[in-house]
Protein backbone atom coordinates (compact mmCIF):
# COMPACT_ATOMS: atom_id res chain seq x y z
CA UNK A 1 0.00 0.00 0.00
CA UNK A 2 1.25 3.50 -0.64
CA UNK A 3 2.93 5.00 2.39
CA UNK A 4 0.51 7.91 2.90
CA UNK A 5 0.92 9.25 6.44
CA UNK A 6 3.21 6.46 7.68
CA UNK A 7 7.02 6.77 7.58
CA UNK A 8 7.50 3.69 5.38
CA UNK A 9 5.45 1.28 3.26
CA UNK A 10 5.92 -1.52 5.80
CA UNK A 11 5.63 0.55 8.97
CA UNK A 12 2.69 -1.39 10.44
CA UNK A 13 4.35 -4.72 9.77
CA UNK A 14 7.67 -3.47 11.16
CA UNK A 15 5.99 -2.18 14.33
CA UNK A 16 3.32 -4.88 14.75
CA UNK A 17 4.74 -6.08 18.08
CA UNK A 18 3.85 -2.68 19.55
CA UNK A 19 0.15 -3.09 18.67
CA UNK A 20 -0.27 -6.87 18.74
CA UNK A 21 -2.16 -6.70 22.08
CA UNK A 22 -4.88 -4.44 20.64
CA UNK A 23 -8.00 -6.23 19.36
CA UNK A 24 -8.16 -5.48 15.65
CA UNK A 25 -9.65 -6.38 12.31
CA UNK A 26 -8.27 -5.82 8.83
CA UNK A 27 -11.02 -4.97 6.32
CA UNK A 28 -9.93 -5.22 2.69
CA UNK A 29 -11.88 -4.72 -0.50
CA UNK A 30 -11.17 -7.51 -3.00
CA UNK A 31 -10.87 -5.02 -5.87
CA UNK A 32 -8.90 -2.33 -4.03
CA UNK A 33 -6.28 -1.00 -6.46
CA UNK A 34 -4.94 1.59 -3.99
CA UNK A 35 -3.93 -0.98 -1.35
CA UNK A 36 -3.84 -4.41 -3.02
CA UNK A 37 -5.20 -7.46 -1.20
CA UNK A 38 -1.66 -8.80 -0.80
CA UNK A 39 -0.93 -5.86 1.54
CA UNK A 40 -3.74 -6.92 3.87
CA UNK A 41 -2.63 -10.56 3.66
CA UNK A 42 0.97 -9.64 4.56
CA UNK A 43 -0.23 -7.58 7.52
CA UNK A 44 -2.43 -10.45 8.67
CA UNK A 45 0.46 -12.92 8.37
CA UNK A 46 2.53 -10.64 10.61
CA UNK A 47 -0.44 -10.04 12.95
CA UNK A 48 -2.51 -13.26 13.03
CA UNK A 49 -4.35 -12.06 16.14
CA UNK A 50 -6.14 -9.51 13.94
CA UNK A 51 -9.07 -10.91 11.98
CA UNK A 52 -8.89 -10.51 8.21
CA UNK A 53 -12.07 -9.72 6.28
CA UNK A 54 -11.94 -9.64 2.49
CA UNK A 55 -15.05 -7.90 1.15
CA UNK A 56 -15.80 -9.61 -2.19
CA UNK A 57 -17.46 -6.83 -4.19
CA UNK A 58 -15.60 -3.79 -2.94
CA UNK A 59 -12.65 -1.59 -3.69
CA UNK A 60 -10.92 0.98 -1.47
CA UNK A 61 -13.71 3.32 -0.35
CA UNK A 62 -15.20 3.09 3.13
CA UNK A 63 -18.48 4.27 1.60
CA UNK A 64 -18.93 1.13 -0.51
CA UNK A 65 -21.82 -0.93 0.92
CA UNK A 66 -19.79 -4.05 1.75
CA UNK A 67 -16.93 -2.13 3.35
CA UNK A 68 -19.31 0.12 5.28
CA UNK A 69 -21.28 -2.88 6.54
CA UNK A 70 -18.11 -4.65 7.71
CA UNK A 71 -16.78 -1.53 9.44
CA UNK A 72 -20.07 -0.79 11.21
CA UNK A 73 -20.47 -4.41 12.32
CA UNK A 74 -16.92 -4.58 13.62
CA UNK A 75 -17.22 -1.21 15.36
CA UNK A 76 -20.35 -2.45 17.13
CA UNK A 77 -18.54 -5.65 18.12
CA UNK A 78 -15.50 -3.77 19.43
CA UNK A 79 -17.78 -1.44 21.40
CA UNK A 80 -18.82 -4.44 23.49
CA UNK A 81 -15.25 -5.30 24.51
CA UNK A 82 -14.41 -4.86 28.21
Amino acid sequence: CERGFLPSDNHLIEQVDRIRHIPAAIVQGRYDVVCPTVSAWELHRAWPEAELFIVPDAGHSATEPGIRSALVGLTDRFADLP
